[in-house]
């Protein structure tokens, strides 16, 4: 996912959302279509393919082996990168500030949309899943336990609301700031996540393929033009260019 170019200088001030706008890279469906096809495809194969289990167990039994306390340390922090409620609680006051300085709703659109997209997917899948723990409950699909932990919901928000955030900052943040809000939570909780043994090395695949998909989706809306009521889409005046009153 990468940014549109800025608006030429002198050109009226960017709406919210707006320039540069992120999109997603590449910007072809089949893309989609193969991330969804990927998911679909991990999710069979941990029903029908025993060696992949087994790859899940020799991972979780590496990363016990190897584990001191400072490195454990460093990963719960990573791990901590994914927790839904602190960054979800970040991506919507910022929100909230971008939709006060435009006079605008259209901020609070994809930084409400987005959470709520990513529990109906996650919840339902972790549901129908019922997999157990590394630590406990079976590493089998449809085990009929009390866990719910495929695909990993750490994961996927550092991909989904970072993602958002990196899409509400975009017309703020230098290039080099923006990929490493986009892309670096993701893989630091996938690795933080994994290596804890809070999940699976397939949940976190699981958790990664599906957060990239919803976020190509978000960034897939024109949110800067969609038509929106007046009363909920008034930028302030202006009194020359780029400078509002």
């Amino acid at each position: 996912m990468a940014a549109g170019r800025p608006s030429p200088a002198g050109k009226r001030p960017p709406r919210p959302l707006g320039v540069p706008a992120l999109v997603p890279v590449p910007r072809v469906w089949w893309f989609d279509l193969l991330l969804l096809v990927a998911l679909v495809a991990l999710t069979a194969a941990l029903v029908w393919w025993s060696p992949l289990l087994r790859l899940d167990i020799i991972v979780r039994d590496w990363c016990d082996q190897h584990r001191p306390p400072p490195v454990g340390t460093m990963m719960l922090i990573f791990d901590y990168l994914g927790q839904g409620g602190a960054i979800l609680t970040v991506t919507l006051l910022v929100s909230f500030w971008l939709a006060w300085r435009h006079r605008s709703v259209r901020p609070i659109i994809p930084a409400g949309l987005a959470p709520i997209i990513s529990t109906l997917l996650i919840v339902g899948l972790k549901r129908w899943t019922s997999r157990g723990a590394p630590h406990h409950g079976s590493v089998r699909m449809f085990s009929d336990g009390v866990e719910e932990f495929y695909p990993s919901g750490h994961v996927s928000n550092s991909i989904v609301y970072y993602g958002v955030l990196a899409m509400l900052l975009a017309p703020y943040l230098p290039v080099v700031a923006r990929r490493l809000l986009q892309w670096l939570p993701g893989v630091l909780t996938f690795v933080g996540t994994t290596y804890l043994g809070y999940h699976w090395l397939t949940d976190s695949i699981g958790g990664y393929l599906l957060g990239l998909l919803i976020v190509r989706l978000l960034l897939r809306v024109p949110w800067r033009t969609v038509r929106l009521p007046r009363w909920l889409d008034r930028p302030p005046h202006r009194t020359g260019p780029g400078r509002p009153v």
